[in-house]
């Protein structure tokens, strides 16, 4: 609950989002977006930061479900084969507003973004918390494996209401569709951008629901412990949505309310690839793990897979290559052993030791090359790497939306 206090009172000092046609809003507050109107945000004068313009850019295509009929690029995490094709590097989002459907291009100086994580950093905002919430008592169902290709070493997993387990959820969900995502501030899930924005069809998934600690299908608090939350705003960046490429497969989703004062969230790091392997080492002291809800109707799904649940690797989440450089020099993507299937994307690749002991965020689930993969195929899924340009961009995000 502290952290939260400190965001909140963080962001009023640069943000005030309003509709140029309209009134100023209140400082870190927005006003109802108008139709053809952009978005005017005005940072108050600090360290030379500038004013930025949200863009209209129209209505979009939505798909308002969220049943387990929905079939988009989301239910799957998508074939890897443009992993390294060139993506023209861009400073600017795409935003939507899920109750209007209206979108804006973001066009902010990256210079701004960065300070805005220099603040946080300073203020200890980029860390995990625990929240307010209190863990059930969890049986250990560890044996339950599933054995999808024959060498799957996922587990069904029943400590959903512990830290920080009860941060991570699933998006939508059902037999053959559904994503999962990370609570990285008190309303904001990060996830992939394919779990938002299907290319082939150019719609808006916006409106799955956001289940954290989620345990079955019942619909209810015993499946539900911490409710169901509909995103406000969903922001992709506009790379992702013109190019062939995954680098830039991330995006944020904006909650109504703010969950993550009672689940707690994650914390989010950017480090060297050296530091990277030794996190994830599988042979040396590594502590590197993926937790997500896989869709048990697709291909690669785990052996007796029971919907709604979350399921986790038991071997570390070891890495294997580096590639997709962006405009500061670090490779934006990696290969990783973890068995993951249709469900896992947008998930949290993560560290239980950053510093010791800190719960963050290395990674987000993007793509994977096979689904019933063979004998060498070491490392077949790929991941969307915590860089700098990531952290700037949370930040950005969790200031405008404390």
């Amino acid at each position: 609950m502290k952290l939260a206090r400190l965001y909140g009172a963080i962001a009023p000092i640069f943000f005030s989002l309003a509709s140029i046609a309209s009134v100023q809003a209140a400082p870190g507050t927005l006003a109802q977006p108008l139709l053809g109107q952009d978005l005017h945000v005005a940072t108050v004068a600090k360290d030379g930061a500038g004013t930025q313009i949200w863009r209209w850019a129209g209505v979009v295509n939505v798909d308002r479900s969220d049943t387990a009929g929905t079939a988009s690029a989301r239910d799957v995490a998508p074939a890897a084969g443009a992993d390294d094709k060139a993506a023209a590097q861009s400073e600017g989002w795409i935003a939507v507003n899920a109750k209007t459907g209206y979108s804006y291009r973001l066009e902010v100086p990256r210079e701004v973004s960065h300070k805005l994580y220099q603040e946080a950093l300073r203020a200890g905002l980029t860390g995990s918390s625990q929240g307010t919430a209190v863990a059930a008592k969890e049986d250990d169902v560890a044996g339950a494996k599933g054995w999808s290709d024959g060498v799957d070493t996922r587990t069904r997993r029943t400590d959903n209401t512990t830290f920080p387990f009860r941060a991570m959820g699933q998006i939508a969900g059902g037999e053959t569709s559904g994503c999962s995502g990370t609570l990285i501030g008190r309303r904001h899930v990060l996830t992939a951008a394919h779990c938002l924005y299907d290319r082939d069809s150019e719609t808006w998934t916006i409106g799955g629901l956001f289940r954290p600690g989620r345990e079955g299908t019942c619909n209810n608090a015993t499946c539900e412990p911490y409710g169901e939350h509909a995103g406000i705003w969903f922001f992709t960046p506009a790379a992702y949505r013109t190019s062939t490429s995954w680098r830039d497969d991330y995006g944020i989703m904006v909650l109504e309310d703010a969950p993550g004062d009672t689940t707690g969230w994650l914390g989010y790091v950017a480090t060297s690839i050296a530091n990277l392997r030794d996190l994830c080492d599988d042979a040396g002291s590594g502590r590197c793990f993926n937790r997500g809800y896989p869709a048990c109707g697709l291909g690669g799904a785990p052996a007796s897979c029971v919907q709604g649940w979350a399921y986790q690797d038991t071997n570390n989440c070891e890495i294997g290559s580096f590639n997709s450089p962006d405009a500061d020099g670090w490779n934006a993507r990696y290969s990783t052993a973890c068995d993951l299937s249709g469900g896992h994307s947008g998930s949290a690749v993560y560290t239980d030791v950053w510093g010791g002991s800190s719960d963050v965020v290395v990674g987000i689930v993007s793509t994977q090359t096979c689904t019933t993969c063979s004998a060498s195929d070491d490392f077949p899924n790929g991941i969307r790497r915590i860089t700098p340009e990531v952290l700037d961009w949370i930040a950005y995000f969790k200031s405008t939306f404390p």
